[in-house]
């Protein structure tokens, strides 16, 4: 199952973070590789005709329209993002063993939603650690940036309308990766602008794939000009095309 918008409601409780949602649209995820394909699930609101009635056609609507290819680039990548990482937990049981048979190659654009979207999954339905959730998606996702970067910022409004808690953790990412760049040069704004995954109200998901990815094949042009902070905190985790 795959679920769109709606509200996160965080709870902290003796076990750690409790994250519930409410109104949400969902649709099934069928299909496997590039022929996944959504479809419309079966009504929960039993003895309610009317509500019941009304989720159906919302989410048969929002089938109709991911089939057709008539949402976002934004919006049919996280789509198979959140399909492919329920099937990636559905089938180990183990995830802390995903690394050994979850990978995926990005090339930092909407496609990169996934890592974000493996993060939420780990830290919420997982129970997860911060450190050793991220250690997981980088030890499963690799960038490679084209020579032409793709993609355009993408406004952060427009993840939250996907998926509430993805947006805050990007938020997350970016005051961590910020506070580094602080300690690293402090006071150098501009550097820590360039350096940043969120700038005014928008994701670079460029950078995001640089920050969470544990390699990343890229040209030295861009690891003179956009990732250069990055580059110089962590030449590890870096190739030259």
């Amino acid at each position: 199952m795959v679920y769109f918008g709606g509200t996160a409601h965080e709870l902290w409780t003796e076990r750690g973070l409790e994250v519930t949602y409410s109104g949400r649209t969902a649709v099934v995820a069928e299909g496997e590789g590039r022929e996944i394909h959504a479809e419309a699930p079966e009504p929960r609101r039993a003895g309610d005709v009317k509500a019941g009635y009304n989720e159906l056609a919302r989410c048969l609507e929002l089938a109709i329209r991911l089939n057709a290819g008539a949402l976002s680039p934004l919006s049919s990548a996280y789509f198979r993002a959140s399909a492919e990482v329920s099937r990636a937990i559905e089938d180990n049981p183990d995830w802390r063993r995903l690394p050994a048979t979850f990978r995926v190659q990005l090339e930092g654009g909407a496609e990169s939603i996934i890592l974000v979207e493996l993060l939420r999954r780990l830290l919420d339905d997982c129970r997860a650690a911060w450190d050793e959730a991220v250690a997981i998606v980088g030890d499963c996702c690799t960038l490679r940036i084209p020579r032409m970067r793709p993609g355009a910022p993408v406004p952060m409004a427009a993840v939250a309308a996907l998926q509430p808690r993805d947006a805050k953790l990007i938020g997350v990412i970016n005051d961590r990766l910020c506070s580094r760049l602080w300690q690293a040069w402090p006071g150098d704004w501009l550097r820590i602008g360039e350096g940043a995954v969120v700038r005014d109200g928008e994701a670079d998901f460029t950078m995001l794939a640089a920050v969470l990815c544990s390699r990343v094949y890229c040209t030295k042009e861009e690891l003179a000009g956009p990732l250069r902070a990055l580059y110089t905190l962590e030449p590890a985790r870096f190739a030259e095309l």
